[in-house]
């Protein structure tokens, strides 16, 4: 009687093992016609692609079937943080729509307010402000999006950015304002840094 129960019981394990391996080789095969899924780290670098590239109907198809809108590469881009700086408005969009945190930033702190900030994209910068995040969030040097704005001449998108409250007295890790990076940009700017003098007008 034991041993049939051994030998039953064993059985069972190894039913349930072939079952647990077929269904792990499942995930991990190619996508097929049928509809297989993509295993999770395939389905996360095509999200990640598709996001850098603006396809937004693959993007929502990935994230509608489950692929975490978070994914990150290896220097910590989300998908977010690629369509940002890639200027794609309508996939920033849809991963917004998606649940995508505006506030994340990558390994250095950069968030997708600060690319878009940096490359001009006045568009994706008006969706990004509008979010949670606080307008002068700072990334690991203590740079805001207003910094990367004045100092590489992106005029329309520092208005956008003072207008959602973005302050140029904010001083980074080097001690430098925006006011100060945009003297860096023009020299003649008629905006002097903050300091001492300033603060006695």
């Amino acid at each position: 009687m034991v041993r049939k129960l051994l030998l039953g019981s064993l059985g069972l394990v190894m039913l349930v093992c072939t079952v647990l391996t077929a269904a792990w080789m499942s995930l991990r095969a190619p996508a097929t016609p049928a509809g297989r899924l993509l295993a999770t780290s395939d389905a996360e670098r095509y999200l990640l692609a598709a996001a850098r590239e603006g396809e937004t109907d693959i993007v929502q198809g990935l994230v509608k079937a489950g692929t975490p809108v978070e994914a990150r590469d290896t220097r910590g881009f989300s998908p977010l943080i690629l369509a940002a700086y890639h200027g794609h408005t309508r996939t920033v969009q849809a991963l917004l729509d998606a649940g995508a945190d505006a506030c994340a930033g990558d390994s250095r702190g950069n968030t997708a307010l600060m690319g878009a900030a940096f490359k001009g994209y006045a568009d994706v910068v008006k969706l990004l402000s509008a979010q949670t995040c606080a307008v002068d969030q700072t990334n690991r040097l203590g740079q805001t999006a207003l910094m990367f704005a004045v100092l590489f001449g992106r005029t329309e998108v520092a208005d956008q950015l003072r207008h959602q409250g973005a302050s140029p007295a904010v001083r980074d890790a080097s001690g430098r304002s925006a006011n100060d990076w945009a003297r860096t940009q023009v020299p003649d700017a008629p905006v002097a840094p903050a300091g001492p003098t300033a603060q006695a007008r």
